[in-house]
C-alpha cells in the first residue's frame, strides 16, 4: 500500500507540476487515467464518490446573458427583473447557480447564439430555433397602445387610430402589420421614457409599448400619474421563454433542468408570486 501511494503521489505531483510539457495529449490523458485507478485503489468508492459529486457541482452552473429591458432585465444596483428573477428562481429549485451579464442586445444576442454563454431570454420565432432550443414559456409580454384614460376609443382595428399620434422607439421590432399600415400617424424617439414623458406632456396621443415597461416607467418615474393612464387596445402577445444556445455545452441538459424547477416554482406558488410583483 505505501509503495502504491508514493506511485500516486508521483504521478499527481508530475501532473500538478508538468502539464504544460506533456505535448502529446494521448500521453497525458493516460496519465490522467492511470491517476484516477490509483485513487481508486487507494482510497475506495467513497473517493471516486466525492470526486464525482464534485464534478456534478462544477457542472450545474448556468451562464445567462440579458439586455436592459425593464421590468423584465435591469440593473439597478444589482441586477433584476422578471426574467432574471424567474430564471434564477426555477434553477435554483434543481441546485443551478445562475452567473448574469448585462450587455446590449445585438451583443447578448450573439453571445448566447455563438455558445458563449448558455442562454437569453428571448420570445420564440422559427428562424431562432436554428440556433437555440427553447424552455418551456413562463410569462407573457403584451403590446399596447397605452393612451390617457381621459382618451376614449372604441377600438377594432388599426384604422380606428388613424386621428391619433402614436409614440414609437427607433429600431424596435414592431409587428409587420402595424408597419405596413397606411394612414397612421408615427412619431420616433429613442426611448420608451421619452416616449412616456411626451405622452404624459400631451404632445402625442399614446404610445405602442409593452405593458408592463409602462407601468414601470411610471411608478419609477411618475409615481404620481400611474392612476391616469390605460390601454386602449393590445397589439401583440407575446410568449417569454429562456432561449439556450445548441452551442452551449449540455444543453439539452440544462433545457431539461430548467424546465423541472419551472414546473416546481408553479405548483409552489414561486412564479406567481414574482409575476405578480412586476405587474
Amino acid at each position: 500500500m505505501i509503495k502504491l501511494s508514493c506511485i500516486y503521489l508521483t504521478f499527481k505531483q508530475l501532473i500538478n507540476g508538468n502539464k504544460a510539457s506533456f505535448l502529446n495529449a494521448r500521453v497525458f490523458q493516460s496519465i490522467q487515467q492511470n491517476l484516477f485507478i490509483i485513487s481508486f485503489l487507494l482510497y475506495g468508492p467513497s473517493a471516486l464518490a466525492a470526486q464525482t459529486a464534485k464534478a456534478e457541482n462544477i457542472e450545474k452552473s448556468f451562464n445567462l446573458v440579458a439586455a436592459i429591458y425593464p421590468p423584465y432585465n435591469y440593473q439597478d444596483g444589482e441586477i433584476k427583473g422578471l426574467n432574471i428573477e424567474v430564471i434564477k428562481a426555477a434553477f435554483s429549485a434543481v441546485n443551478y447557480k445562475v452567473k448574469i451579464e448585462i450587455l446590449p442586445f445585438g451583443r447578448a444576442f450573439q453571445y448566447a447564439k455563438q455558445g458563449i454563454v448558455d442562454g437569453i431570454p428571448l420570445w420564440h420565432s422559427e428562424n431562432r430555433t436554428q440556433w437555440f432550443d427553447f424552455s418551456e414559456p413562463y410569462t407573457r409580454s403584451e403590446l399596447v397602445f397605452f393612451k390617457s384614460k381621459s382618451l376614449q376609443i372604441a377600438y377594432q382595428s388599426l384604422n380606428d387610430l388613424a386621428p391619433f399620434t402614436i409614440g414609437t422607439v427607433q429600431n424596435y421590432a414592431y409587428p409587420k402589420s402595424f408597419i405596413d399600415h397606411p394612414g397612421l400617424k408615427i412619431d420616433q424617439v429613442l426611448t420608451d421614457e421619452q416616449n412616456m414623458s411626451k405622452l404624459i406632456l400631451g404632445r402625442i396621443d399614446m404610445v405602442l409599448i409593452d405593458k408592463r415597461m409602462a407601468h414601470f416607467i411610471l411608478r419609477n418615474s411618475h409615481p404620481k400619474k400611474l392612476n391616469s393612464f390605460d390601454s386602449a387596445a393590445t397589439l401583440k402577445d407575446e410568449n417569454y421563454y429562456l432561449a439556450i444556445s445548441k452551442n452551449a455545452k449540455n444543453y439539452k441538459q440544462k433545457r431539461d433542468a430548467f424546465n423541472l424547477g419551472l414546473a416546481k416554482i408553479k405548483e409552489n406558488g414561486v412564479l406567481e408570486a414574482i409575476i405578480n410583483l412586476y405587474n
